[in-house]
């Protein structure tokens, strides 16, 4: 499922994101987000992305046949 690249990548954003919005530390790029506006950007890029991905996944596995014997 290449869509839980995309998840894993929206937590990191979210990550990002939340890390310097409570603690004014940069997570990996030292020089991202730089202020509280940058942080609340990237939590709602990140949270968007998330959100995009899980439900990409979800259709993914509706589009899925259902065997008989895989239900027990």
């Amino acid at each position: 499922m290449f869509y839980a690249l995309f998840n894993v990548a929206g937590m990191i954003i979210f990550a990002t994101g939340a890390t310097w919005f409570s603690k004014e530390k940069t997570l990996f790029i030292a020089s991202f987000p730089t202020n509280n506006l940058e942080a609340i950007i990237t939590i709602v890029a990140g949270l968007a992305l998330m959100l995009w991905a899980a439900a990409q996944i979800v259709r993914e596995l509706i589009k899925r046949p259902i065997d008989s014997e895989d239900e027990l």
